[in-house]
């Protein structure tokens, strides 16, 4: 069998663009050809990685090694905040929040105004501190001083002035 060589700059572009726009399975099956060409041959960039061990934890299960790409995609270029992105996703698919946030707050301070690191952001939610923080979250007193206060802040939320409300001409 002849395997046909490929472009690699285009298939890891087709690749990482399909990720990009959630056709993981796609992107999945062109990073992966580009892996079994060119890995051998010479160094990949960071975002090869980072898109490659996202995609394997999606379409195959396989969260560990998808991590440890991630991981070295962050090693190669860590100044790329869309590699803390999928950093990120793959410490929340294996329910490490803890992980997922450490990623984003370093995807953050890298690229304030990153789309996918907000909405990672807006998706994990931000937690307030506990009335009482000597004693634990779980605590009777603390849960309901903690709804109590969550109902409250919600009941007086800012509102949007009406259309004519405080203009003046």
């Amino acid at each position: 069998m002849v395997t046909v060589p490929i472009d690699p700059s285009e298939t890891l572009r087709r690749g990482v663009s399909a990720c990009r726009a959630g056709s993981w399975r796609e992107g999945h099956a062109q990073l992966t050809r580009l892996a079994q060409q060119e890995e051998r041959y010479r160094k990949l960039p960071g975002l090869f990685y980072s898109y490659l061990g996202q995609a394997m934890a999606r379409c195959e299960g396989r969260l560990r090694e998808g991590l440890d790409l991630c991981l070295h995609a962050v090693e190669l270029e860590p100044f790329q905040p869309e590699n803390f992105v999928n950093l990120a996703g793959i410490y929340l698919m294996l329910r490490n929040k803890r992980g997922a946030l450490r990623a984003l707050a370093k995807g953050l301070s890298l690229d304030p105004s990153h789309a996918g690191l907000l909405e990672i952001g807006r998706n994990l939610g931000v937690r307030r501190r506990p009335p009482f923080p000597f004693l634990a979250r779980t605590n009777p007193f603390n849960r309901y001083l903690g709804l109590v206060g969550g109902l409250r802040s919600r009941r007086h939320a800012w509102r949007q002035p009406e259309d004519n409300e405080g203009d003046d001409f």
